[in-house]
């Protein structure tokens, strides 16, 4: 800009200069029809003529130049600006920038889907949009020239998330700019984390105190009473095995945890895994006088391809893996087991059915058939109270009537957890109707993982291990 404005004034001398000449020429032309003289002086001015429009036609063409060159530099930052604002629109994290004035210049899409803060936004001042006053003093001491940052609780669509806030000045405009980092997940991670730690401290510590207490009372006052001891050696061999559960149900939900386990897909007889699953617990529902039933798409229809309904045969193959599916179904049953009421009938079902899967949760390769499975548990018992409901899935998370029942009653707080994480190994999902006092249905969905009514001769796995 600075090169074009001194060649063009410049460029104007000439031009300037060529109109005398032809102003001299034209004044001797008229005057030489009186005095012969002014005539040669004519010659002369019209022989300076082309030269001079050669000297302007130069200068009109770097003056051109010049401005063709101006404008492709203009062009180039107008396409840079454009280009960096498609790049801040894309961000995948809200952006706001404010200027000296502390009014909003620019707002990328993420602030409008997180933040409801939109471009009809741009010009208003900071300060009356964002309420919280710990944003705006990050976002002034920025415009001053010093950086910040801070963790905030904002509200999103009606709920609570969690921001880390940089503010960072801009030197040019003497403005800021404000970036929002969602770390809800991360928040709520360091949180599960450490109540696991405590839950898990907590799970460990009675068991211990209770064995540490019998053996020092075996080996004081109680060794000679043999009552006592075969009660005290009962409450050992009890705490001991409720140890030895808890140690397995973490292990199998640290493996559920680590994503680099893919699933182990093979076919496997459905039934005969409930058989084998259901005859380990036989005692247990034999003690309570509970039976067993196994419905496996019995009174259920599939719908075949041309949209006619048709009653498919009992399921037998599924494509899943084994080791997961035990999971599944031995937690459930025996959930199950622990909170029906005594004398009632347990039912597992399981029908063919179009599952949808999460997007979020992936999917095996292996399993590529076109319909899915829906698993239900039900049991009489003592039910879950709504309130309950939604967090009966978290680790070591008990319901209050389970955790203060009987010892035959009282588990790991980990069996659910355990189930919800196997599940979603396999692409799936769990979910739950319960009435307090009236009993629960326990619903897993498993998704390409069954043909729609048909068998197949595979390579079986009959057992889980």
């Amino acid at each position: 800009m600075i090169r074009f404005d001194q060649q063009s004034s410049s460029s104007t001398q000439p031009i300037g200069f060529g109109w005398i000449v032809f102003s001299v020429a034209l004044g001797s032309l008229i005057l030489g029809i009186f005095l012969p003289l002014f005539l040669i002086v004519c010659g002369f001015s019209l022989l300076g003529i082309p030269v001079l429009i050669r000297l302007n036609t130069r200068q009109l063409e770097q003056v051109s130049r010049d401005i063709h060159a101006i404008e492709t530099d203009r062009n180039e930052a107008l396409h840079i600006a454009s280009l960096l604002r498609s790049v801040i629109d894309a961000a995948d994290i809200p952006i706001l920038a404010t200027d000296e004035d502390g009014r909003v210049a620019h707002t990328n899409r993420k602030a409008q889907d997180v933040l409801g803060v939109t471009h009809l936004a741009e010009g208003r001042r900071f300060d009356e949009m964002m309420t919280q006053r710990a944003l705006h003093d990050l976002e002034m001491l920025a415009r001053q020239g010093e950086p910040g940052h801070a963790r905030l609780v904002l509200p999103v669509d009606g709920e609570l998330r969690h921001f880390d806030v940089s503010a960072d000045p801009v030197r040019v405009s003497n403005g800021a700019v404000l970036t929002f980092r969602d770390i809800t997940e991360l928040s709520r991670a360091v949180t599960l984390k450490a109540d696991f730690a405590a839950n898990a401290s907590h799970e460990l510590r009675t068991p211990i105190a209770s064995i540490k207490a019998a053996t020092e009372t075996l080996a004081g006052a109680a060794k000679t009473d043999e009552r006592m001891s075969n009660r005290l050696i009962e409450m050992i061999t009890s705490n001991a095995n409720r140890l030895e559960m808890l140690a397995s149900d973490l292990l199998d939900l640290s493996k559920l945890e680590a994503d680099d386990q893919p699933a182990m897909v093979v076919p496997v007889h459905l039934g005969k895994l409930i058989e084998k699953i259901a005859h380990e617990h036989a005692s247990a529902l034999e003690r309570r006088n509970l039976e067993l039933a196994i419905e496996l798409d019995d009174d259920t229809s599939a719908e075949n391809g041309e949209g006619a309904l048709q009653s498919p045969e009992p399921i037998d193959l599924i494509q899943t893996d084994p080791a997961l599916l035990d999971l599944i179904l031995r937690n459930l049953i025996q959930n199950a087991a622990k909170f029906a009421h005594e004398g009632t009938t347990i039912r597992v079902r399981a029908h063919r059915a179009k599952v949808v899967g999460d997007r979020t949760i992936p999917i095996p390769s292996s399993l590529d058939s076109p319909m899915g499975l829906v698993i239900s548990v039900i049991d009489k018992g003592i039910g879950i109270p709504l309130s309950h409901q939604q967090r009966i899935f978290e680790r070591f998370y008990q319901v209050d009537d389970a955790r203060t029942g009987s010892g035959a009653k009282r588990g790991t707080g980990l069996g659910l957890a355990i189930v919800k994480h196997a599940a979603r190994r396999l692409g799936g999902s769990i979910h739950l109707e319960s009435v307090y006092q009236v009993g629960t249905t326990m619903f897993v969905e498993l998704p390409r993982c069954v043909e729609p009514g048909r068998r197949e001769n595979h390579p079986i796995a009959n057992d889980s291990e």
